[in-house]
């Protein structure tokens, strides 16, 4: 059953971006539920420590995707860009807390050094987009949103540190799935940003979703792969 749910997440995967890449807006809507849906199925089955947090993210996330199927800038966004942001609150806690990584932080000068490139990055893009945006709710919700993301990437980093710090070659292999994963929900965050704000670029969805799915596959078996008996 495992495989058959890992093989028909890929498959689903694969049409959706083919529906992406060529503007089938009817399939891509169709598809796009089905994702975050097989990836908590495949987490709450099988990972050998199963985290509340990580299940809770990835609904949040499924929620936020049906919301963001329709093209719109008013409430289906501001509802499902909630979502997602209460799902970076979770995979946040999970990587500071629930892995001990920010414990065991040789002192609080390493996460604040791992968040300025992540804190220039987001200025530079809300820089970027400020003109674009007329909405004073969405000028301020945008840079909230992405500044959590970029939460999430240190609290990979810091996990992956931690892990290669102590040695743990498996934990350490884990983390750099979670680094890669929340490098990539940046990365695609920022494109699907950048397209909703400022001129749409050439198949935007299809990169916005190919990099949102290795994002939140990554992530769930870092998750799978770290927490361990």
């Amino acid at each position: 059953m495992r495989i058959v749910l890992a093989v028909l997440f890929a498959v689903l995967s694969l049409v959706h971006l083919y529906a992406c890449y060529f503007k089938l807006n009817r399939l891509r809507a169709v598809t796009k539920p089905g994702l975050l849906l097989l990836l908590a199925v495949f987490y709450a089955a099988y990972a050998p420590l199963w985290k509340p947090t990580v299940f809770l993210a990835l609904l949040f996330g499924m929620a936020g995707d049906i919301l963001l199927i329709a093209n719109g800038r008013q409430a289906r966004f501001v509802v499902g860009a909630v979502c997602f942001s209460i799902g970076h609150i979770l995979y946040s806690y999970t990587l500071y807390y629930m892995t001990g990584a920010f414990a065991e932080s040789p002192g609080l000068w390493l996460p604040l050094a791992l968040a300025l490139p992540y804190a220039a990055a987001v200025a530079l893009v809300a820089r970027g987009l400020f003109p674009y945006i007329r909405e004073r709710h969405l000028r301020a919700l945008m840079p909230v949103y992405l500044g959590l993301v970029g939460v999430v990437n240190v609290g990979a980093w810091l996990t992956f540190l931690a892990a290669l710090r102590a040695d743990l070659q498996i934990q350490a292999f884990a983390g750099s799935l979670l680094l890669l994963g929340a490098l990539l929900f940046l990365v695609s965050d920022t494109v699907l940003a950048c397209s909703m704000f400022m001129r749409k670029p050439s198949r935007a969805n299809f990169w916005v979703m190919l990099t949102y799915i290795s994002a939140q596959a990554l992530l769930t078996a870092g998750f799978m792969l770290y927490f361990r008996p």
